[in-house]
């Protein structure tokens, strides 16, 4: 794996397009079963919704690692820290002692009594630092666990100290006995006022809160873009959103028909329709094109004749349809020149053909690298059918047409 840099703010990913695709979203779920969709044909790289969670919080480890740089390395820095409140407990002694009641004790059981009303009065740590501190530890445990699946030899040994002070702090009776919870921005602000080391767990609990916020751009922006190994997945994503932009702005009536899962019941992503009545549908990782629309899948029937058994699908990385009409075919490839022109043009001519051999009369291609490795849009015809190599910022301009393939994305 690329080494992490937190402060990584590369621009080879459409993020207009990305935050078009997340914008209905309402769960970091969603995003995570989406980018687990993604897949490479030539790789053959297959991750769960949990790899991609785990990478998001080896990318958040990064930060925490950073944050505890100083924090207490003995238990009793944080035990000592902590300020005791008093709370009384009433209960029934056959025997006084401290606390008695005596006025009570003879009301309650005449006098004389065999049983006596004891107040004791017990000392608590505060509350609120104890239930935070507990909810801190807890959250850290959580994403180093996540992290040192994705990176253990690196990782294990960091601000190891500090973290296992912490974690031998939750044992003791002070926070043993305590539930963690999250705290409120009226939580934090206490702890900012109440001297070391409370003044460094706010600092951290504010990280944790802010990274835990429901907003999807910022969290694709912080916690996997700077992730190397995520990035060409993000890529993918955005590619399609920018081709759901320009549909929508242009008037067309986009309708969401299932999530970017990987559903082995898969059918198209979305359909578009255009102000004049054509439905197109719109196909995130297309490989089960054959077996939605009916028809055979020469590479398929080919593999099965040369193995003797089935092999899995490929198609095209996003794929816009109209059954008998046309097909607008994309691959997407987040990487250098060489894999954009090599892998790239191979896939999408295949592609293409095998789309004009069994599922419609005209189609085109498009290989789609990164906006600073693809200088100029570039186009040629290969058999009558347009094949484009272009960057995203040259689909800005691209419409499903039926009959008259777009031969020159805008520049």
């Amino acid at each position: 794996m690329s080494e992490i840099n937190p402060d990584s703010r590369k621009h080879d990913v459409p993020e207009d397009g990305l935050e078009e695709v997340l914008r209905g979203w309402s769960s970091k779920a969603k995003l995570y079963a989406a980018l687990a969709e993604v897949t490479d044909d030539w790789a053959d790289i297959q991750w769960s919704q949990l790899d991609i969670k785990q990478r998001a919080n080896r990318v958040l480890f990064a930060r925490i690692v950073e944050f505890l740089k100083g924090w207490p390395t003995k238990t009793t820095d944080w035990t000592d820290a902590l300020p005791a409140s008093s709370r009384r407990t009433r209960r029934i002694s056959p025997n006084p002692g401290p606390g008695t009641d005596w006025v009570t004790s003879a009301i309650r059981g005449g006098w004389p009594t065999n049983e006596f009303v004891v107040n004791d009065r017990n000392r608590v740590p505060d509350q609120v630092m104890a239930t935070t501190l507990r909810w801190t530890i807890d959250q850290i445990e959580k994403i180093r666990k996540d992290a040192l699946k994705v990176e253990e030899r690196s990782l294990k040994g960091a601000a190891k100290q500090e973290i296992d002070t912490l974690f031998a702090v939750r044992k003791e009776p002070t926070l043993n006995s305590s539930a963690g919870a999250r705290p409120t921005p009226q939580d934090i602000a206490a702890l900012r006022r109440s001297g070391a080391p409370w003044t460094q767990l706010a600092v951290m609990v504010e990280f944790l809160t802010v990274a835990d916020r429901p907003n999807l751009m910022d969290f694709a922006r912080e916690h996997l873009l700077p992730d190397d190994d995520v990035r060409w997945r993000l890529f993918h994503l955005g590619t399609l959103g920018v081709l759901l932009k320009n549909i929508r702005t242009e008037g067309w009536k986009i309708t969401s028909l299932r999530p970017l899962s990987g559903s082995k019941n898969g059918g198209p992503n979305y359909s578009a329709q255009s102000p004049d009545g054509a439905t197109w549908e719109i196909w995130f990782e297309s490989s089960r094109i054959w077996e939605h629309y009916g028809v055979k899948s020469p590479y398929l029937d080919l593999m099965a004749d040369a193995f003797n058994n089935s092999a899995q699908p490929v198609g095209a990385d996003l794929a816009i349809i109209q059954q008998g009409v046309a097909a607008h075919l994309f691959e997407c490839k987040y990487g250098g020149a060489d894999e954009v022109r090599r892998q790239g043009y191979h896939q999408i001519t295949t592609y293409v053909a095998e789309a004009l051999e069994q599922l419609v009369p005209h189609a085109q291609g498009f290989v789609v690298g990164p906006d600073d490795v693809v200088l100029n849009s570039a186009s040629l015809k290969l058999d009558g059918s347009p094949i484009h190599v272009v960057g995203p910022r040259h689909l800005s301009g691209f419409l499903p047409t039926a009959l008259e393939p777009m031969d020159n994305p805008s520049a």
